[in-house]
């Protein structure tokens, strides 16, 4: 009887145990979860505002141009060429930067993730054996 009754008592105390300790975790992953909702807010502000003060730049960057033009005493199709001659560079050069910066290999090698991927397969191969 008595070691029915300590049985009892051991099972409800585990049964509190476990739910204790699933609301724990559940409050630690709702904390981590509001943690990375608002580093991912303060990015995309950072990001934001970082694209908004580029595309200023690159006005300010491209009326200074026109203006020099502007006054040169050069005539209108050397000007016309020379606007030309700039508005290709001002597309491409940031085109392929983005190419450059977007591509695959370039986040991989970023991240370190082909160096933990040759662990991953080194440690699995070595476990085969």
């Amino acid at each position: 009887m008595l070691y029915n009754l300590i049985l009892c008592i051991l099972a409800d105390l585990l049964k509190h145990y476990k739910q204790t300790f699933i609301r724990f975790i559940k409050i630690k992953a709702v904390l981590y979860y509001i943690k990375a909702v608002r580093i991912i807010r303060l990015l995309y502000i950072g990001i934001f505002l970082l694209i908004l003060s580029f595309i200023v730049m690159i006005s300010g960057f491209i009326f200074l141009h026109v203006s020099f033009l502007y006054y040169f005493p050069l005539s209108k199709e050397v000007k016309a060429l020379i606007l030309f001659s700039l508005g290709i560079l001002y597309f491409f050069v940031p085109v392929g930067v983005l190419i450059y910066f977007t591509s695959q290999r370039v986040w991989m090698k970023f991240s370190k993730a082909n160096k933990l991927i040759q662990e991953v397969l080194k440690t699995v191969s070595e476990d085969e054996k």
